[in-house]
């Protein structure tokens, strides 16, 4: 006997559970406070004391430091609690070269699907990062975020779902490795990134898989 319920009916049965809503929450408040840089490696999260600075309840809180755990941005130590991560020389490689194997597979699926406006949408990011390369010093956080969108948008075009899943799971982490290299590297925006860019949306254009991969 087939006892699934009609699709047609679910809006009426299900709802979202506030708490998770508030963790979501959380999770991205502090999120943002660890790629800023105002809560630093290896700082101490005490739950006691996010949960009443956020006037709530310490469950809400302890489930918004698993879901920065498992983004690799929030370390638990045994019987000491949980800790901003500290990344060392090993995880910036491991984050790079998994971003590129993502990306990578993301590209070559884009160039299969990527319509014109969506070309468009990444043409305008890289008018973005020119403007950004005007300024005197160069902002180097907003030149990441945009560099971040780039590649986000690449890989919502690849329509290749799992992709998107792994590379979003993973974009904590990538922020910070890019974010780290541009501050060590600020010219890079200016002697490489941008004709990069303008590569990567030539070979979606063209079609081109070799181009936008190598």
């Amino acid at each position: 006997m087939d006892e699934t319920l009609p699709e047609n009916n679910m809006d009426k049965w299900l709802s979202a559970p506030s708490q998770r809503t508030l963790s979501d929450y959380i999770a991205d408040q502090l999120r943002q406070a660890i790629l800023a840089d105002q809560l630093k490696p290896n700082q101490r999260m005490v739950e006691q004391e996010i949960a009443e600075n956020m006037k709530t309840s310490r469950g809400p809180v302890r489930d918004a430091l698993k879901i920065l755990e498992n983004e690799g941005l929030v370390a638990r130590q045994p019987h000491r609690g949980a800790f901003v991560a500290e990344l060392n020389l090993d995880d910036f490689i491991e984050i790079y070269t998994l971003r590129e194997a993502l990306e990578n597979l993301a590209l070559r699926y884009a160039i299969k699907h990527a319509s014109t406006k969506q070309i468009e949408s990444l043409e305008e990011l890289v008018r973005s990062m020119r403007e950004i390369a005007k300024q005197d010093p160069v902002d180097q956080v907003e030149a990441t975020d945009v560099d971040l969108e780039f590649h986000h948008t690449i890989c919502k075009i690849s329509g290749h779902r799992r992709v998107l899943s792994s590379w979003e799971s993973l974009s904590g982490q990538i922020r910070i490795v890019v974010l780290k290299h541009r501050l060590f590297n600020p010219g890079d925006l200016r002697s490489r990134s941008i004709a990069w860019h303008e590569r990567i949306v030539e070979a979606l254009r063209e079609h081109n898989t070799e181009m936008a991969v190598n």
